[in-house]
């Protein structure tokens, strides 16, 4: 019997729920997918690039004892850089990763932050930790590829050691590529989640990376969801015009130690000097523009570095003729200006961001304030799914049996205050839907940064969950309702599936009318989007007997046409298992009004001749 190791993490950043309060779960109408439907994400591979996971979690071994991870790609353990065909990480198998379970080695790989896993458990976890599966996750027998491809930084705790942050984007690509190799391999319908991202880039959907995925989403023929991002409810966006030798202060607050972000984007055609003041009012530069596209004017002032490159020379390696101008500023608190004066120009136009600059924290633009256009750029890809968040509640008990409470961030029912908003810097909506974040519940592990806080571990929850919020609890649920979409018809593509989620999404007092740049297309409806999935598969049908009904959707009330008069009809009512629920007799009619007694969902109606067996099965929605 294989002995798992109990694994327990706790932070304020991400999770779904189902006991406590009402779990997105709830608020989604999973049960009610659940009550209607068979579904669990079985035969559907689920593949999530984040922090790593923890694969000693109970949520992550099926009844018999295996790991239901059919991969982990470290990308951070170099020691089998030289023996995988990537030349990066250390890639562990599911044959590996059972035998390290059997023998209660030490881990593999880990996951010391718990992001990954929260992730993993709020897409795909089983909920086995708990005797009621409470805590389960969407698409609780999907088959799981985690790959990890970044950690976070935080301080020592307690006798674990603190952890310095590394993300490269270069091992993005690297990651897409295994991801695509290994659903090509084990030749099931698949989802990919990118979960991470912050404000800053081009967000116009033609840095390296947004192209990357829009690649994979083509290769693979598989959809890609990536958060909108956490970066919403401050003032971190700053755009506007320069003309010809205008100068303009772009002022901006650095309220917080540590290095600020300041990230420029503006037309190749256009020039201007670049001048910073520092709250002390020492004034550097002017400093003269790159030359053309393939220069650079990069300036080091110790706690301030200017980058200033030309269109082929920016980091994001976009292919869109703009410039970028970033300045790290590490130095005191206090106000900085940058301080543009236009020498040539052509189109005028710039956008700019700060990072970090978030809802808790003190950086933010003072001038030329615009509000939206904080989308992660990984999100701005053309061909992503991109989710925002919503509270569906503030308050959890605690794993001391004390109730907590988040205030501030929104009331039930209303955007979080950190999501992201659209638009892209292109002028293109961000947001596909909303999905409920605030506050939800996911899989924690011990001896992680997240269980360190035990206030987050949740009650009757054996130490094994704790709350996460934020856009990275609400991508990882609207991941699980993919699934199950694909679990019911495997053939649905990525747009099909986007279209889908779009057309389902249900509006509100506080969505207003959609779309719109803070909520997309409306909040997820689960329910919906899985009748949809239903009503997107092929029927068998014997189309030779004329039939339609209207309404359809309908509140199971409708009526059925029939062009000509036929002296013995047959009316059968199926399920989506084919079981008959319920079957009709009439004489001489070409009209009949007709009433399905079930419940909500997606059935198949037969219509048929009894006299020439010619019949039609037509699908029915009853909302």
């Amino acid at each position: 019997m294989k002995k798992i190791l109990i694994v327990c993490f706790a932070f304020l950043l991400s999770i779904p729920f189902l006991g406590q309060g009402i779990p997105p779960r709830e608020e989604v109408n999973l049960d009610e997918v659940y009550s209607q439907y068979n579904l669990s994400g079985e035969g559907v591979l689920v593949v999530i690039l984040d922090r790593g996971i923890d694969y000693r979690h109970p949520d992550f071994i099926d009844e018999n004892g295996n790991t239901r991870i059919a991969y982990i790609y470290d990308m951070l353990d170099p020691t089998g850089a030289g023996s995988n065909p990537y030349g990066i990480g250390t890639i562990f198998t599911q044959a590996q990763i059972d035998a390290a379970l059997d023998n209660n080695d030490p881990p593999l790989s880990t996951d010391r932050y718990g992001h990954g896993t929260a992730t993993t458990g709020i897409a795909a976890g089983n909920g086995s930790g708990t005797a009621g599966l409470e805590f389960q996750g969407v698409a609780p027998k999907a088959t799981i590829i985690s790959i990890k491809i970044t950690h976070d930084p935080f301080p020592a705790f307690g006798s674990e050691p603190g952890q310095s942050g590394f993300f490269d984007p270069s091992y993005l690509p690297v990651a897409m590529q295994f991801a695509e190799d290994k659903i090509a391999e084990l030749g099931l319908p698949a989802v990919t989640l990118m979960n991470i991202g912050s404000i800053g880039g081009p967000t116009d959907g033609t840095s390296n990376i947004a192209r990357a995925i829009d690649d994979f989403v083509t290769n693979t023929g598989t959809p890609f969801l990536c958060g909108v991002g956490d970066d919403g409810g401050n003032d971190n966006h700053a755009s506007g015009t320069i003309s010809s030798s205008q100068t303009i202060e772009i002022e901006i607050q650095k309220g917080e130690t540590g290095n600020v972000r300041f990230d420029l984007w503006y037309s190749e055609d256009d020039r201007f000097t670049v001048s910073i003041e520092r709250p002390n009012n020492t004034v550097h530069g002017p400093f003269t523009a790159p030359n053309g596209p393939n220069a650079s004017a990069d300036q080091n002032l110790g706690d301030i570095q200017i980058y200033h490159r030309g269109a082929n020379v920016e980091f994001w390696q976009a292919t869109s003729n703009r410039r970028e101008l970033m300045i790290d500023i590490s130095g005191a608190t206090g106000t900085y200006k940058v301080i543009l004066e236009g020498t040539q120009i052509n189109n005028g136009g710039f956008h700019a961001t700060l990072n970090p600059s978030t809802y808790y924290n003190n950086n933010k633009f003072l001038t030329f304030v615009t509000s939206g256009y904080s989308i992660n750029d990984y999100a701005s890809s053309n061909l992503v799914i991109t989710p925002g968040d919503y509270v569906v509640q503030n308050e959890w008990i605690d794993i001391n049996g004390i109730p907590r409470d988040i205030t501030g961030q929104g009331e039930a029912g209303e955007l979080w205050i950190g999501s992201s908003s659209s638009p892209t810097q292109d002028g293109r909506l961000g947001i596909d839907f909303v999905a409920p974040g605030e506050v939800c519940h996911a899989a924690y592990a011990d001896n992680t940064y997240y269980e360190s806080f035990s206030f987050n571990v949740l009650q009757n929850s054996n130490g094994l969950y704790g709350i996460q919020n934020a856009v990275s609890a609400a991508a990882p649920l609207s991941m699980g309702v993919i699934a199950l979409m694909l679990e019911v018809n495997p053939d649905l593509t990525p747009q099909q599936i986007k279209n889908i989620l779009h057309d389902t999404s249900r509006q509100d007092a506080n969505t207003g009318t959609v779309p719109n740049d803070t909520w997309g297309y409306g909040k997820l409806d689960a329910l919906a989007a899985i009748n949809a999935a239903y009503a997107s598969l092929g029927v068998s049908e014997n189309n030779s007997l004329e039939a339609t009904i209207f309404p359809n959707p309908s509140n199971g009330e409708f009526t059925i046409v029939i062009p000509n008069a036929i002296s013995k009809i047959k009316v059968e009512l199926n399920n989506t298992l084919g079981q008959v629920l319920q079957t009709t007799y009439y004489e001489s009619t070409n009209s009949i009004n007709y009433r399905i007694d079930g419940a909500s969902g997606l059935y198949f109606l037969k219509v048929i001749n009894e006299e020439t067996n010619l019949q039609k099965t037509i699908k029915v929605i009853k909302n």
